[in-house]
C-alpha cells in the first residue's frame, strides 16, 4: 500500500487507495465476469505502481481502467465504463473567445450551458443507445440522425389541439403544480396569451417545432367583441411572442407554424365551439365571419412585418388554398398576394394534396384532443448510396438496407420515449385531461427524409434529374421505392413511417463535406462560395436554368410520393419573365397540380 498514492475525492478530502472499489465498479458497469474484472483490476494496480503516479482521483482511475480495457480488447466494455463530457479547452474557448460551431449564433450563458450539455447528450447516445454500426452510419455520413443531442429525452415535433387549453385554462392539467393555475381565457387576448405560454412550457420537453391545428377556427368564438384595430394589435402581439420563443426558452428551436384559411374545415363544422370562460357557444360553423376577420388580420400583420418593416420569418405563415376557396374568398387572397410580393413570407398549401383529417373525412372528436407529431427524423445520404452502388438494383438494395438500419434506430427512439413517459421524465407530456393522455405514442410518426436525389441520379446515369427522361424516371422510381419501404415498415411495426422532405439545414453541407473526404474521386457536390452542398431532397439544382413551368410540372410528380413537408420554391422574377403574375400562377398551375406547398422568393 505504500506504493499506491492516496485518492482525492469529490467531497474535498483524501482516502486510502482501495482496489476492491475498482473491481466492484468494473464488475457492475461492464458486466464482465468476476475473473475478467479481477484481471483488469490487477492490471490497473500494476499500472499505477509502475508509473510512479503521486496523485489520483476518481476520474483519473477511470481513465486508466478504460485504457486497460482497450488494451485487452474489451472495446464494448470500455464504452460502458467511460466518462462522458467535453475537453476543458473546448469549454474554455467558448467562455473566452466567444466561438461555437455556428459563428453567427448569439452567445449568452444559457446557450453556453446548452451547448455543453448537448455535447454530453450526443456522446451518451453514441456510447449507450446506438450500436457501433448505427453510430458509425451517422458519424461516417450514411445517415443523419436529426437533433441527436435530444435523442435520449425528447420527441421531435408536436401539433396541439388548442381546445385543450381553451376549455381547461393554463395549465389544463390538474396534477401539474410547478406553476400557478389560470382559469379559461375570458377574451381573445387572454386566449392567445395562454396558447403561447403552453408552448413555452412544453418546449422544455419537445426539441423541435410546435404549433396548433386549426388555430383560426378555434380562436373565432373570441372575436365577436373585437374591433379591427384591437384585433390586429392582439394578433400582432401573438405573432411577436411566438417569434421570441427561442429567446424565452434559451435555445434555438425550429419555427412555429401558423396555418390559416378563411373558412371552417369540414371536420369542425358540427363540433361544439369553445368560447370565453371555456364555455360551449354554438358550433364552429356559426363563426364564418369571425374566421375571415382572423384570416385577414394574420395576413395584414405578416404583410406589415416587424416595426422596422422586416419580414417575419418566424413563425411561418402557411395559407391553405384550393379552387373553391379562391373563388369564394377572392378579396382575402388578394391580400395574401400583397403579402407575398411585399414580404415573401407566405407558404401556400394546396389543400387538395395535403394529408389531413379533413381530407380523410374524419370528424374531429368533441370529447378528445387531436394532438399529434413526429418522434424522430433520420435523413438518408442518397449520393453516398449511389457512390457505393454498381447499378440501379444495387442502389435500391443499399437504400433498403440503410432505411432498415434507420428503422431500428427509430424504434429505439419510440421505446425511449415510452420509458421516459413511464418514469415521468416528461411530466407535461405524461399528464392527462379527464383521464385521457394528452400525448399518445400511437398518434406520433417516424420520419425518413433524404438528401441529394439529383446528385445520386447524376452519379448513376451521368445525367441530372432535369437533363434526361431516364434520369427523371429513375428519380421517380427511387421515391416510389422509398415510399414503399416506409409503408412496409408501417405495416410491420404498427407505427406510421413517413417519407419526408428533409428539415435539417446542416445535412446537405455535412453530407457533401464527408463525401469529399471519403469519396474524393467520385463525390459530385455543388459549390456555393466556399461551402460544398447537395440539393435538398428531390429538388432540381437551382442553377440548372430549367424553364420554370416545366420545372413545376416535373416536381409535382415527385411531390406525390413525399408524404410530409414537400415544398417547391418559385422565383417571382421568373414568373414575370414567363408572363405570369402571382394570381395566374396559383390559379392555372399550382391549384390544379399535385404540388403540396410553394414558397416564393425574388
Amino acid at each position: 500500500m505504500d506504493l499506491l498514492p492516496k485518492v482525492f475525492r469529490s467531497e474535498g478530502d483524501f482516502t486510502e487507495f482501495d482496489s476492491s472499489r475498482i473491481f466492484d465498479s468494473v464488475l457492475k458497469e461492464t458486466r464482465l465476469s468476476e475473473d475478467k474484472a479481477r484481471k483488469i483490476t490487477e492490471l490497473v494496480v500494476r499500472r499505477i505502481i509502475s508509473s510512479g503516479i503521486r496523485f489520483l482521483s476518481g476520474p483519473h482511475i477511470r481513465e486508466i481502467v478504460c485504457s486497460i480495457l482497450s488494451e485487452q480488447h474489451f472495446e464494448d466494455e470500455r464504452k460502458l465504463y467511460t466518462r462522458i463530457g467535453i475537453p476543458l479547452m473546448d469549454y474554455e474557448e467558448i467562455l473566452e473567445k466567444n466561438r461555437v460551431d455556428n459563428p453567427i449564433m448569439m452567445i449568452n450563458p444559457v446557450k453556453i450551458h446548452n451547448w455543453a450539455s448537448n455535447r454530453i447528450s450526443e456522446e451518451y447516445a453514441h456510447l449507450r443507445i446506438l450500436t457501433n454500426g448505427e453510430s458509425k452510419a451517422h458519424l461516417y455520413g450514411d445517415i443523419h440522425i436529426h437533433k441527436l443531442r435530444y435523442f435520449d429525452l425528447r420527441p421531435l415535433t408536436q401539433i396541439w389541439d388548442p381546445r385543450m387549453i381553451l376549455e381547461n385554462g393554463l395549465t389544463p392539467l390538474k396534477n401539474y403544480i410547478s406553476c400557478c393555475k389560470l382559469k379559461p381565457a375570458k377574451n381573445l387576448r387572454e386566449a392567445c396569451d395562454h396558447l403561447i405560454k403552453w408552448l413555452i412550457l412544453t418546449q422544455h420537453e419537445i426539441c423541435g417545432s410546435q404549433g396548433y391545428s386549426n388555430i383560426i377556427t378555434y380562436l373565432a368564438p373570441y372575436v365577436k367583441e373585437s374591433n379591427e384595430s384591437d384585433l390586429n394589435q392582439i394578433i400582432r402581439n401573438f405573432i411577436y411572442e411566438l417569434n421570441y420563443l427561442s429567446v424565452i426558452t434559451g435555445r434555438t428551436i425550429s419555427p412555429t407554424i401558423i396555418i390559416t384559411l378563411p373558412n371552417v374545415v369540414k371536420s369542425l363544422l358540427k363540433v361544439p365551439a369553445v368560447g370565453p370562460f371555456g364555455k360551449i357557444n354554438g358550433h364552429y360553423e356559426d363563426y364564418y365571419d369571425e374566421i375571415l376577420k382572423l384570416f385577414n388580420s394574420f395576413t395584414y400583420n405578416f404583410k406589415e412585418g416587424d416595426d422596422n418593416k422586416n419580414p417575419i420569418d418566424t413563425p411561418k405563415h402557411e395559407v391553405c388554398i384550393n379552387e373553391s376557396l379562391l373563388k369564394e374568398y377572392s378579396d382575402a387572397y388578394h391580400k395574401v398576394w400583397d403579402e407575398t410580393i411585399t414580404m415573401r413570407t407566405p407558404i401556400l398549401l394546396n389543400s387538395n394534396n395535403i394529408i389531413s383529417d379533413d381530407k380523410d373525412g374524419k370528424i374531429i372528436s368533441p370529447i378528445s384532443f387531436n394532438n399529434k407529431g413526429v418522434l424522430q427524423e433520420i435523413c438518408m445520404n442518397l449520393p453516398r448510396f449511389a457512390y457505393l452502388s454498381k447499378d440501379e438494383g444495387d442502389f435500391f438494395e443499399t437504400i433498403r438496407a440503410k432505411i432498415n438500419l434507420s428503422s431500428k434506430i427509430l424504434l429505439k427512439k419510440h421505446d425511449i420515449i415510452r420509458r421516459r413517459l413511464e418514469s415521468n421524465h416528461l411530466p407535461l407530456l405524461n399528464e392527462t385531461i379527464n383521464d385521457k393522455k394528452i400525448f399518445k405514442l400511437e398518434d406520433q410518426c417516424l420520419s425518413i427524409s433524404f438528401i441529394g436525389l439529383n446528385e445520386a441520379i447524376k452519379s448513376l446515369t451521368d445525367f441530372e434529374l432535369h437533363e434526361n427522361s431516364d434520369a427523371f424516371n429513375l428519380g421517380k422510381n427511387t421515391l416510389i421505392e422509398m415510399n414503399k419501404i416506409c409503408n412496409e415498415l408501417s405495416n410491420k411495426n404498427k407505427i406510421n413511417y413517413l417519407l419526408s422532405e428533409n428539415i435539417s439545414k446542416s445535412s446537405p453541407f455535412r453530407f457533401a463535406k464527408l463525401d469529399l473526404k471519403h469519396f474524393p474521386k467520385t463525390a459530385i457536390p455543388h459549390l456555393n462560395g466556399k461551402m460544398h452542398y447537395y440539393t435538398n431532397s428531390a429538388h432540381f439544382r437551382e442553377e440548372a436554368g430549367i424553364d420554370m413551368i416545366e420545372k413545376v410540372r416535373d416536381q409535382e410528380i415527385y411531390h406525390q410520393y413525399i408524404k410530409n413537408g414537400a415544398i417547391e420554391h418559385i422565383s417571382l422574377n421568373k414568373l414575370k419573365k414567363s408572363n405570369l403574375d402571382l394570381e395566374d400562377f396559383v390559379k392555372r398551375i399550382f391549384i390544379p397540380s399535385k404540388l403540396a406547398r410553394v414558397k416564393f422568393f425574388s
